[in-house]
């Protein structure tokens, strides 16, 4: 019975670390994607404030 319980323990513990990963990899997704969509919203405004000039 105890080796059993121990690897019924060791399986538990891979699956909530397994969890975790997907967790991260789904929110590193989001990071990039978000940082993307910043990047090309910076550019944008960079773009616009060029119009513009001091006199």
């Amino acid at each position: 019975m105890g080796t059993n319980w121990r690897l019924i323990k060791a399986m538990a513990g891979i699956d909530q670390i397994s969890n975790v990963v997907q967790k991260n990899a789904a929110i590193a997704e989001e990071s990039a994607a978000t940082s993307q969509e910043l990047s090309a919203q910076a550019q944008m405004l960079k773009e616009q404030i060029a119009r513009f000039r001091i006199k």
